[in-house]
């Protein structure tokens, strides 16, 4: 199961970074390193630099909240969540219905600086791209 989430958030982050117009994660994206095999996707593939940051950067990170605003683009909606720390997070997921004042909770996230959404037209200082995000009930 672990690596299913892990080869899911490998693919979600190659194709976010291969959809941003940030020179710095144009750049990441292309990078190809040989990586150890505890740094490999369960296909194979090693995880760039970049990829490996961007999971390890999401660890101990909050992983439930109560959405305060939100935004669909692009199969994705985007969600500010309190997360109960006094700082709220950016959180992005596939398509999920939620409104504002509701609870989410998510498994594994990858953390993405200076993410640059070309349909919403904004960039994002700091957002987690989550799997498995759902509304609590």
């Amino acid at each position: 199961m672990k690596k299913l989430l892990i080869l899911a958030l490998g693919a979600a982050l190659l194709s976010l970074l291969g959809c941003s117009e940030s020179t710095d994660q144009k750049a990441a994206s292309t990078q190809q390193s040989a990586a150890p095999a505890s740094q490999q996707s369960p296909a194979g593939h090693p995880l760039t630099p970049a990829q490996q940051a961007a999971l390890d950067a999401a660890k101990g990170k909050p992983k439930q909240g109560v959405v305060k605003q939100m935004l669909h683009a692009s199969g994705y909606t985007y969600m500010q969540v309190d997360t109960g720390d006094g700082k709220p997070v950016w959180i992005a997921a596939t398509m999920l219905r939620v409104k504002p004042e509701q609870k989410v909770q998510w498994t594994d996230a990858a953390m993405m600086r200076n993410f640059t959404s070309k349909t919403l037209h904004r960039t994002f200082e700091e957002i987690l791209f989550v799997s498995n995000a759902s509304v609590v009930q």
